[in-house]
């Protein structure tokens, strides 16, 4: 039996529900495992130990991870970040399967209506998104916890892209309110939180993280398999999901 793992500072159990799922519908003898890390070093050379046959980083590993890698996707150098590592014949292989949530979740934005835009976060994928949106011809701004431009987030914008770990590690919403002129918001959580129901509470327009996270899982889950895998599949798997 194969298996594979996640690496987190703060694991969940959406992969594991997925990789289950289709696992079984694609008559895969595998598991997949959350597991949590505070110390990267030990839980690369564990899972090396376990022979894994495949490693999904989550923050804020995507970058540091890249020095252990034999191979690399030419999109890990172009942006940096890897969250996807498939173990062949011993080494470690990395991908940057992000980059296929980054990609589906910003045509969301419309270069003709939507051009202001406001990027919270420091992290991997936020460097990610402002990198590919600068690429799209788009100037976005950045506000970021570290430095002196959080205190900016509340300027005037029309798009939002919530790259921060509001809304992920709490419930939290990163804006004591919404901009003004605000059309969009890319919020990379999962579950329901305060930044979802404000945006149904002045009636803007919210894309959460459950979509990002379907494009990132297909494309993982193809680089794990070998198997390009279904999409309708995955929707029908995401209700029940839902449900628990």
């Amino acid at each position: 039996m194969k298996k594979y793992i996640s690496i987190s500072q703060y694991p969940g159990r959406t992969g594991q529900y997925f990789y289950t799922e289709f696992f079984k519908h694609y008559n895969i003898d595998a598991v997949y495992e959350p597991r949590a890390a505070a110390d990267l070093n030990r839980a690369m050379e564990q899972a090396v130990l376990d022979n894994v046959s495949g490693i999904s980083i989550s923050m804020p590993y995507k970058k540091t991870v890249i020095e252990y890698l034999d191979k690399k996707d030419y999109l890990v150098d172009v942006y940096n970040s890897c969250n996807t590592i498939n173990i062949e014949q011993g080494q470690l292989i990395g991908y940057n399967c992000d980059f296929a949530g980054v990609e589906y979740t910003a045509e969301e934005i419309s270069q003709d209506m939507l051009t202001d835009i406001t990027i919270l976060g420091s992290g991997a994928m936020a460097t990610m998104f402002k990198d590919y949106l600068t690429d799209n011809n788009y100037t976005p701004r950045t506000c970021a916890r570290v430095d002196d431009t959080w205190n900016q987030r509340h300027v005037s914008t029309e798009v939002v892209i919530n790259a921060t770990s509001f809304g992920t590690a709490t419930d939290a919403s990163p804006l004591d309110r919404l901009p003004n002129d605000i059309k969009l918001i890319i919020d990379l959580a999962i579950k329901p939180n305060q930044l979802q129901q404000q945006c149904l509470n002045d009636s803007i327009k919210y894309i959460g993280g459950a979509e990002f996270y379907k494009q990132q899982f297909l494309r993982q889950f193809e680089i794990y398999t070998g198997i390009v895998p279904d999409s309708l599949l995955y929707d029908k798997i995401k209700q029940n999901y839902e449900t628990i």
